[in-house]
């Protein structure tokens, strides 16, 4: 059977979304905080989901890493 025949992991493939959608929150959060002229306070708000949005996508490259072998 060749790799394209394969049936696809899905925990592989949620992960992909998720990171996906993660990116996306990091992207928009950094327009928002260009863009607004709100106070500083809205700013480190946006700033903490970008933070813990980095973090998340961080998980999920460890989590998409095949384990050490022993």
């Amino acid at each position: 059977m060749t790799q394209d025949h394969l049936p696809e992991d899905p925990g592989r493939a949620l992960i992909h979304e998720f990171r996906n959608l993660l990116a996306v929150i990091v992207n928009y959060s950094e327009l928002i905080a260009e863009e607004s002229g709100d106070a500083a306070a809205v700013k480190a708000d946006i700033q903490e989901v970008r933070s813990a949005a980095e973090r998340a996508i961080a998980l999920t490259d460890k989590l998409a890493r095949p384990a050490a072998s022993s």
